[in-house]
């Protein structure tokens, strides 16, 4: 955490204008970074923050037109999708470790789940040279957030795989709010080196904060209801991270559902994710 809070303001320092376009260029060049969709000049980009949360050009990443189903909120891998069948399950991060689901999302999906529906999930990963933003997977009512202080963990695929209830006790922010076919829980977990995670509509919300206990340690968790609920359509922005990690959606859907996308497939914002019958 200590060393997370330093990269975030060692990444907040000031750049000379002469030095940023030739560093953001090294930066995408190392990690695969598409600088043909950034929105403003690379020169205008301050810091490193700053460019790690660029925004993209108008209509690069096109909305799929799904009003039955989810698109992807996010530029990642997917990492793993399935379906929740059991009360105080757990689930598999990554092939080979598990993590539990009620102490991830804070309640048990299944038991708070409609009659008749199926709980689903998918894990979607950013690698560090994907586009940072995190937008609506769908038309959603935004109820409440919840925010877990927690470890800041790698979260690479080949740790996952050996080290089991990463996403348990990593920092991150789990927002709840309901969707065509149900609930939906969307969760953004921070990382080694990315504790820092914002949302578009709620400003007030601060994460890796020095002085919080981590909530497997005894710590609290912080809730926020929205007395208005906040609506969001398919591709709205949501928030994002301040570097990259991981977008987790647990959602109710019906028994005819059908993924879109397979396990492993690199997937763009916008792009089906799961379609309904």
């Amino acid at each position: 955490r200590a060393r997370s809070r330093w990269l975030g303001m060692l990444s907040e320092t000031h750049i000379p204008v002469a030095l940023r376009s030739p560093l953001f260029r090294l930066y995408a060049w190392r990690y695969g970074a598409n600088l043909d969709e950034v929105r403003y000049p690379l020169d205008s980009f301050g810091n490193f923050q700053e460019f790690f949360c660029r925004k993209l050009l108008e209509d690069v990443r096109p909305i799929a037109d799904l009003p039955n189903g989810l698109v992807s909120p996010v530029d990642a891998t997917l990492l793993n999708a399935g379906v929740i069948a059991d009360t105080s399950a757990r689930i598999e991060q990554v092939k080979g470790a598990t993590y539990s689901v009620p102490s991830f999302l804070g309640l048990d999906p299944v038991e708070v789940k409609s009659p008749g529906s199926t709980v689903c999930f998918s894990v979607l990963y950013l690698g560090p040279g994907d586009y940072h933003r995190i937008h609506a997977p769908c038309g959603v009512d935004i109820s409440s957030g919840k925010h877990f202080c927690g470890d800041l963990l790698p979260m690479r695929p080949g740790f996952l795989e050996r080290v089991s209830d990463v996403f348990a006790i990593n920092e991150r922010v789990v927002l709840t709010g309901k969707w065509r076919h149900g609930q939906m829980y969307i969760a953004a977990v921070g990382a080694a080196n990315v504790g820092n995670i914002f949302l578009d509509f709620d400003p007030k919300l601060k994460t890796n904060r020095m002085r919080d206990i981590c909530v497997h340690c005894g710590g609290d968790i912080s809730s926020k209801r929205y007395l208005d609920p906040v609506h969001l359509d398919a591709g709205a922005a949501l928030g994002g991270f301040k570097l990259g990690s991981t977008v987790v959606l647990v959602f109710e859907a019906p028994e005819n559902f059908k993924w879109r996308a397979s396990v492993g497939d690199t997937v763009r914002v916008g792009q089906p994710l799961l379609e309904v019958a």
